[in-house]
């Protein structure tokens, strides 16, 4: 496809811009192409033709989500739904479906083809909009089962495919949300930096699409309780190495073993947010109740942990805040004996000089530093996390033992001269973690044990992505040891809704669990479809503070292997 060919004539007809089929047409142009510029010169084309809602909506699918970034809600429909309804639309067998699938490998173009046949509705945009709306409010399997099968009498093929990619949440066909935010500023010929620092203060493409059009990306202004993107490290593996990636001095934190959050803070009403954007306040009174007052239009970064009662300052192991984790009311009696804290260690917004919230994020390390050391922290329950300068590997070194000696996982080192870059992983924060060779992996297959375990999935094949670019997923690994009974049953239920095909005691599951694995050694191994295997693997901990999108790359088994 050359990217002459690509304009809104030929992707769909011209009179019905707002038709959802026009939209999954545009998808399908996308995907049909590997070229950067083509892909981007489709979306310039299709964007403009649509009315004001439709703008909105067509991005926000693009970016592969159905709800503004900043919206807690979920469809709730997992790949058990899917296919039941597909079965009770189509009449296929459970066989047909699962041989279908291994052609595929992908539910949404499981459904394309089964539905082929279907000619193009007439829904807009909008009207689909309504029903993943549906989906979020509808009680129970029952209900959501019945919107989606409707949604698939009512679709053609091509629609319904892309409507179960966005379902869930992934619609693979070589677009980031970055790559949407580039049409958007081709389209409107608005500069991108623009657009990308209005995504930043709104947290929603869709409405920053909108104020493109209209030439009010100026107007766009930092909206509180809406989550940013968490920068990133780039881990190194010596002391050495961290001293010449970054200028002397650098700034050293410990690397806590907890989970990373986002702390927005309004006077008396603060909000807690997971690396994943989730929002988690409700299970952290403790922690909501020590920011409370802090300041007003605050954005803060850091770490949740459960610490000492006897001594706040310092950390719990990560295997004890565990029991923290997913609680949605703790009880008086877990925070008393299990308190959790907010250790600081970044600012992302602060007020101006009118006093209105104001991202801070382009002001060096330092300056941002100077501002949350000269707020008032409280005794308990939230604090300014320690930092000191390092000009030398063995003070470095000396830092990551005491961290160590801690309890803590490692050390972050820092540039004081950094922005603060969301989403991105720049080389300008290095952590160094030498504990354990680990790899973060996502499960893709859950098997039933044996023994005491037989009814429990408690075997799990786990794989890391193809690269930072491509989300193709490697199985590399299966473990079954690690964690205790209570998660291994907690990981069944999640296990057995997530289940999208089944073979005797193996579940294929949609890959949304990732796990933190350690091994003896990665070795070469033709089993794998990475091409390597680890041996003897183990389970440190369930990462549901990580999105399977930040999972390692075979790039990182290379390197572990001794190969790159």
């Amino acid at each position: 496809m050359s990217s002459a060919s690509v304009d809104s004539s030929s992707v769909v007809p011209i009179d019905a811009p707002d038709r959802f089929a026009r939209w999954a047409a545009t998808a399908d142009a996308v995907r049909a192409t590997s070229k950067r510029l083509e892909k981007l010169a489709a979306l310039a084309a299709y964007l403009p033709t649509l009315n004001d809602d439709s703008l909105v909506i067509a991005c926000r699918f693009f970016a592969g989500i159905v709800f503004a970034r900043h919206d807690m809600r979920t469809t709730q429909v997992g790949g058990a739904i899917v296919w039941t309804a597909l079965a009770e639309v189509t009449g296929a067998s459970e066989e047909l479906l699962g041989e279908r699938y291994l052609a595929h490998g992908d539910t949404g173009d499981l459904v394309g083809e089964l539905l082929a046949d279907r000619p193009a509705s007439t829904l807009d945009l909008s009207d689909i909009a309504m029903r993943f709306d549906a989906l979020a409010t509808a009680k129970g399997s029952l209900a959501r089962r019945a919107l989606v099968a409707e949604a698939f009498r009512l679709l053609g093929g091509e629609e319904s495919r892309f409507f179960v990619k966005l379902l869930g949440g992934e619609l693979r066909i070589g677009l980031k949300e970055a790559q949407v935010e580039e049409a958007i500023a081709r389209a409107f010929e608005v500069p991108l930096d623009q657009v990308r620092r209005a995504t930043l203060l709104r947290g929603d493409v869709g409405e920053v699409a909108l104020l493109a059009r209209r030439g009010a990306l100026e107007e766009a202004r930092l909206a509180l309780f809406h989550p940013i993107g968490f920068m990133l490290a780039q881990p190194l593996e010596t002391p050495e190495e961290i001293v010449a990636a970054l200028p002397s001095p650098f700034m050293v934190e410990d690397k806590y073993d907890g989970i990373r959050a986002q702390a927005h803070v309004q006077g008396d009403e603060v909000r807690l947010y997971s690396r994943t954007l989730d929002e988690i306040t409700r299970g952290y009174p403790d922690v909501v109740h020590a920011l409370r007052g802090l300041g007003d239009g605050l954005v803060l970064d850091g770490e949740l942990l459960a610490v000492d009662p006897a001594d706040p300052a310092r950390a719990r192991p990560f295997k004890d805040f565990q029991r923290r984790l997913g609680r949605k009311a703790p009880s008086a009696t877990l925070m008393e004996e299990l308190p959790a804290a907010f250790f600081a260690y970044d600012l992302l917004a602060a007020p101006d000089e009118t006093g209105a919230p104001a991202l801070v994020v382009d002001e060096p390390w330092e300056r941002r530093r100077a501002r949350l050391a000269a707020l008032v922290w409280p005794e308990r329950g939230a604090r300014l996390a320690p930092a000191r300068a390092i000009t030398s590997a063995d003070e470095l070194e000396s830092a990551f033992a005491a961290a160590r000696a801690a309890g803590n996982e490692g050390v972050m080192a820092k540039d004081p001269a950094s922005p603060y870059t969301p989403g991105r992983r720049g080389k300008s924060w290095v952590k160094l973690k030498r504990a354990l060779a680990t790899l973060d992996v996502v499960v893709t297959g859950a098997e039933r044990g044996h023994g005491k375990r037989k009814h429990w999935l408690s075997d799990y094949t786990f794989a890391v992505r193809a690269s930072e670019t491509d989300p193709t997923l490697l199985n590399v690994g299966k473990a079954y040891s690690g964690l205790t009974d209570a998660e291994i049953e907690m990981l069944t239920a999640r296990f057995t809704a997530l289940t999208e095909e089944r073979h005797g005691p193996f579940h294929r599951v949609r890959p949304e669990v990732v796990l933190e694995v350690t091994f003896d050694i990665v070795q070469r191994s033709a089993r794998h479809k990475a091409g390597y295997a680890l041996r003897f693997p183990r389970i440190v901990r369930i990462r549901d503070d990580k999105p399977p999108s930040e999972i390692d790359t075979l790039a990182r088994v290379k390197v572990l292997a001794g190969d790159a």
